[in-house]
């Protein structure tokens, strides 16, 4: 296996849709699109971030804990070539998955303490999505990516109202280009998606105070 490739990489695919899909595939994989909303919501709170962070402190928490921490086990799995980047293959994923959602725990339980109510939701969120996905993954194949955008949007459109209906763009280009890298069929996308929206609406129900 070629090291630190990610698994279109390995098949012999060319053309402008799929150079505008794997660009797509790179910016929006479930830690980054973690980090954006993070960001964006340690930024820009409605309800503040509790009397003790400041919006550098909560983001450099979210880089740590929720982006990089659940990045590092996959990138040294690649390195040493017992994974592509995407980690495809079903079988492999759940590990990673609990290293994942050990990290979400932390977050959670971190965002807690320190009284930041809008992104100790974001982590319970992410949470009970990769939950949802691993417990899914252990018998059918759906899309990661999927449920990593469709998670945070729905997270956004609950607490910024229909304005943030706008990332459902980035739903279909999302699934538009796991389909054109070939790394998932139409159904496992769309259902990446929407499991994501389920379980983060859910969380943000019981959770998210406004």
């Amino acid at each position: 296996m070629n090291l630190l490739k990610y698994h279109d990489e390995l098949l012999e695919l060319k053309g402008r849709r799929v150079t505008f899909s794997r660009l797509i595939s790179r910016l929006t994989p479930a830690p980054l699109i973690n980090l954006y909303v993070g960001i964006i919501f340690s930024v820009t709170s409605p309800i503040g971030l509790g009397s003790i962070l400041d919006p550098i402190s909560s983001i450099m928490i979210c880089i740590i804990v929720m982006v990089i921490l659940p990045i590092l086990p996959i990138v040294y799995e690649a390195w040493k070539g017992n994974v592509d980047l995407d980690v495809s293959e079903r079988e492999s994923r759940t590990k990673f998955f609990l290293i994942s959602i050990m990290c979400y725990v932390i977050a959670f339980l971190l965002y807690s303490y320190l009284g930041c109510q809008i992104m100790s939701s974001l982590a319970a969120s992410y949470f009970s999505v990769t939950l949802g996905v691993m417990l899914v993954s252990l018998k059918s194949k759906i899309s990661v990516h999927g449920a990593g955008v469709g998670g945070p949007g729905a997270a956004l459109i609950y607490v910024y109202g229909p304005f943030a209906l706008l990332v459902a763009v980035i739903w279909i280009i999302v699934i538009y280009s796991r389909v054109t890298l070939e790394q998932h069929t139409l159904v496992q996308s769309v259902t990446g998606v929407m499991l994501g929206i389920i379980i983060a609406w859910i969380a943000y129900f019981y959770l998210y105070t406004p």
